[in-house]
């Protein structure tokens, strides 16, 4: 009977392994790409902050006993005491 003299499976995978290494170890964009998008979120996530933070807000009709605070969409507002 005649041997398969293909690669097999566990000849092949040492080869893709290390050639994934030298790849990532020689590609230069891959850390900068990784500081780019980690600062695009950390951007984002002030940004986010910044605008749907709490605000205050006069309310004349209230009068000077309430003091009111908006943030993003909702207007809360409550007594002093």
């Amino acid at each position: 009977m005649q041997q398969d003299a293909g690669i097999q499976l566990q000849d092949l995978a040492p080869r893709v392994l290390r050639s994934a290494d030298v790849r990532r170890s020689t590609d230069p964009g891959g850390w900068l790409r990784t500081l780019a998008i980690a600062v695009c979120l950390v951007a984002g996530a002030v940004l986010l902050i910044a605008v749907t933070g709490p605000k205050h807000v006069s309310s004349a009709a209230l009068g000077s006993e309430w003091q009111c605070s908006k943030a993003a969409f909702v207007t809360t507002c409550r007594p002093l005491s």
